[in-house]
């Protein structure tokens, strides 16, 4: 194998692949990425951890065909630090290494037979279809943060995405202590019911391929699995199994107190007094009182903080306390100017949505979008 290649286009590639590779396997070759020079596709990046799968292609001058596994690690490391110029890839089968050159700079990796390498799973679902890339990725951006890490609770582990009939695209995540949900337009012809969990390291990886936030993603489901194609890469997953539990009885169906602040105010006072939260909790008590919110935080031995917001419109008396951080996640990944919150007592749970006046989104309806935040014991 022989070819030639630009730094940050192998850099780009690696990075997303590399990233697929598990932490932690007993199977040695899975810590490999597959490597394949063709001069018609170029260079192709292939990566597993036996659950995910990733293959991306891009342009290289190949003047000699072939494919050798090398550690990711390794690779990535290397080509991240070399300088912007171009790569010169040479496979040496008689001691099993791998060359980069790059100007005076010469590197060897240890390779791994190619033949090792797990054949990736040939998914051809019989009905495929497109999204526009920047929907899905704000879909997967005003969720992902809620998905539960706890390995104990696999049914939480991503984002359920369902779909009736005549109705828009659905993703919900949930941790036990926060619900995030947002819907976007249905694919043309698209159908998902019962839905589906899509597990976080695909949509993490998604995020990245995704990056560009233009053109169309095409996808399909088969045999419990998904696959996204986006240009010359792809991702393939199984689902996740189990059932994501009925979300729609976690939000609040009436509250009888609603408050209208600005976003950007509320976000820079809660990172602020959250300063002073018990690093267990990150408790910040929720003050309010007619029309003005005080948020307050207090660390046995360290010290207190408070700050007053402003409620622009509605209002009313209660105390309660909440994390922080679900607020601060939440609010990172709204974009209107206001926020309402909307209460019923200390121990219900709060509504945070965006606010929409009639001048957004004057030629269209503006999109679902809410967060449920639990309360908690200060």
């Amino acid at each position: 194998m022989r070819l030639l290649i630009g730094q940050p286009s192998l850099q780009k590639i690696i990075a997303i692949a590399q990233s697929v590779v598990p932490r932690r396997t007993t199977k040695p070759i899975l810590t490999n990425l597959l490597l394949e020079a063709d001069p018609e596709r170029g260079l192709t990046v292939s990566a597993t951890d036996d659950e995910l799968s990733f293959v991306g292609s891009t342009e290289a001058q190949v003047e000699e065909s072939g494919q050798i596994a090398v550690t990711a690690k390794d690779l990535y490391d290397v080509v991240r630090n070399l300088p912007e110029q171009p790569i010169e890839l040479i496979g040496h089968s008689e001691d099993n290494q791998v060359e980069l050159k790059c100007g005076s700079i010469d590197f060897h990796l240890q390779t791994m037979p190619a033949e090792e390498f797990p054949s990736l799973p040939q998914i051809q679902p019989e009905s495929s279809y497109t999204y526009t890339a920047s929907e899905l990725l704000r879909l997967i951006d005003r969720t992902i943060f809620a998905v539960s890490q706890e390995e104990t609770r696999y049914y939480l582990g991503g984002v359920f995405m369902e779909c009736k009939e005549n109705e828009p695209l659905r993703a919900v995540a949930t941790d036990g202590h926060r619900l995030a949900l947002a819907e976007g337009p249905a694919p043309i012809g698209f159908e998902l019911s019962p839905g589906q969990i899509l597990p976080r390291k695909l949509l993490g990886e998604l995020r990245k391929v995704l990056e560009a936030k233009h053109g169309d993603v095409t996808f399909g489901f088969q045999d419990r699995r998904v696959i996204f194609k986006y240009g010359p890469q792809t991702l393939m997953s199984l689902l996740v199994e189990g059932s994501f539990p009925d979300y729609r009885q976690v939000v609040p169906k009436a509250p009888n107190i609603t408050c209208r602040v600005q976003r950007v105010v509320l976000l820079d006072a809660l990172r602020r007094i959250s300063l002073l939260s018990p690093e267990k909790t990150g408790g910040v008590r929720f003050t309010l009182e007619d029309r003005k919110l005080t948020l307050s935080s207090q660390h046995t031995g360290r010290g207190k903080g408070k700050q007053e917001v402003e409620v622009r419109e509605g209002g009313g008396e209660l105390e309660v306390g909440f994390n922080a951080r679900y607020f601060i996640d939440a609010l990172q990944v709204i974009d209107t100017a206001d926020v309402l919150l909307e209460l019923t007592n200390h121990l219900s749970p709060c509504l945070l949505r965006p606010f929409h006046d009639d001048t957004d989104e004057a030629d269209s309806s503006p999109s679902t979008q809410i967060n449920v935040v639990m309360p908690m014991r200060l």
